[in-house]
């Protein structure tokens, strides 16, 4: 116990008063773990010194704090991160501080040792503010109820401070969207309607980066930027799918266009490329090269490719086709049966 007394008298004669209140802290700590049975034997002593020691290390660490003249950063909505607030300007504070409660405008922390409230903060509003912070030693209390709550002059169990806290926002806005959306050609859409924003503050510009041509088939990626107002930013990229867009009148173009060349003089392959030109399709081969351009069905609608050995023509329906190269290099209707022995019909792919 004569030890804490000794430190005690230290920080008066001291010329480094705060350095020695951080020792007085440090050595307090050491200590403590020997003084169990001498704590049941002389309270009275002990609240005495224990409470001297705590009013001087708090002083100090006050002097060190003004001689800092800067404030604290904590973050907006965030009770946790007052804690490193309190901790990072006074070391004498033991164990780590949990968040309790938050009573009016009061938040409450507390670790084995000591219950610290912090009045006047809103960590709703983003700025500095003034605040006090009240110390109180748990232990401390505990001497003085068994002295029957008597306190001595110039010794307490409680500290108060003055001090600035400032409430940041350093969280970035997150964004709520698709990784990737798929859409049909010529469809209505519109990415910045499809996102969600959310933070902290309600002042946040999205931009979206990127184009996406919906009247064309493809795959588009896009970036999407979120700001806030205190220049935290985030992106994310998301990829847009257009597919192309059936058309119902598809196979009948095909089959018209046929239609359209009779009498024609050409052979088989230009009637069938002449054909597809009607859907937008530019292809010309050999008859079996034909078959590549879509998968072989086994019920033929108008405008699927008949692909013979040899010999390629266009499917019109009731068993008949539209031939090239017919009769002196003619475009004719014909049954689908020929003399060329038939490989399959093709469903040309849209």
């Amino acid at each position: 116990m004569w030890e804490i007394c000794e430190i005690v008298k230290k920080l008066y004669k001291s010329s480094t008063f705060v350095y020695h209140a951080k020792l007085c802290a440090k050595k307090c700590s050491q200590i403590m773990n020997r003084m169990e049975e001498e704590l049941l034997r002389n309270t009275k002593f002990i609240a005495l010194s224990f409470g001297l020691l705590f009013t001087f290390c708090a002083q100090g660490q006050t002097v060190e704090a003004q001689e800092r003249n800067m404030a604290e950063v904590c973050r907006i909505q965030d009770e946790d991160s007052v804690i490193d607030a309190i901790t990072n300007r006074y070391a004498f504070l033991g164990s780590e501080l949990t968040y309790k409660k938050t009573t009016g405008d009061t938040l409450v922390y507390e670790n084995d040792q000591m219950e610290v409230k912090v009045d006047g903060l809103d960590l709703m509003q983003i700025g500095k503010q003034p605040v006090s912070i009240t110390y109180s030693l748990k232990d401390s209390k505990a001497m003085f109820e068994k002295m029957g709550g008597k306190a001595l002059e110039g010794v307490s169990s409680d500290f108060t401070i003055q001090t600035t806290l400032d409430v940041q926002d350093t969280t970035a806005p997150q964004i709520q969207a698709q990784d990737r959306y798929d859409i049909l050609q010529g469809d209505d859409f519109d990415l910045s309607k499809e996102i969600k924003v959310s933070d902290e503050t309600e002042d946040v510009s999205v931009d979206v980066q990127g184009t996406i041509d919906t009247t064309t088939a493809g795959s588009y990626t896009a970036t999407i930027i979120a700001t806030d107002d205190a220049g935290n930013q985030v992106s994310r990229k998301v990829q847009v799918v257009v597919d192309k867009k059936e058309d119902p009148n598809f196979y009948q173009k095909i089959a018209d266009a046929a239609l359209a060349q009779i009498g024609v003089h050409q052979d088989c392959t230009m009637l069938v490329t002449n054909s597809l030109k009607a859907v937008g399709i530019n292809f010309h081969g050999a008859p079996s090269a034909y078959l590549s351009l879509g998968d072989l069905t086994n019920n033929p609608v108008p405008g699927d490719i008949c692909v013979y050995q040899g010999h390629v023509a266009i499917y019109i329906g009731n068993g008949q086709a539209v031939h090239g190269g017919w009769n002196g290099y003619t475009t004719q209707i014909f049954s689908v049966n020929c003399s060329n022995p038939l490989i399959g019909y093709v469903r040309v792919r849209q």
